[in-house]
């Protein structure tokens, strides 16, 4: 079989197989996505239990300081803004400047009564 007539045969099995894609979509739409909420205070919790955060410090702290903080981090579970503010690296309103998610990400904080667009 050439090459040219595979192609087309994926191309066609491709095609019939649209209709039930977009019916499978749909179907998540209507039946699924209408109910997602977002956990908001587990996401909090996340985003500021992230080891990750060191790297928005790194800049301001250096990267030896940054290392030894993230490996405390990592170590005892505990948060990097805590373990930096105890540390005496920077002051509590530089960190919270620092590790605002809005000031992380580059994006506005969003409403939470704000609809989906």
């Amino acid at each position: 079989m050439s090459l040219a007539a595979t192609a087309s045969s994926k191309s066609r099995k491709l095609l019939r197989s649209l209709p039930h894609l977009r019916a499978a979509c749909d179907t998540l739409a209507t039946r699924c996505v209408p109910g997602i909420t977002a956990n908001r205070e587990h996401l909090h919790d996340s985003v500021h239990r992230s080891v990750g955060l060191v790297t928005a410090l790194a800049p301001h702290i250096g990267y030896a300081a940054g290392t030894a903080l993230a490996r405390q981090a990592l170590a005892t579970g505990r948060a990097v803004r805590d373990l930096a503010a105890e540390a005496g690296l920077l002051t509590a309103d530089q960190l919270d400047t620092l590790l605002r998610p809005e000031n992380l990400t580059g994006h506005s904080a969003r409403p939470a009564t704000a609809a989906a667009p």
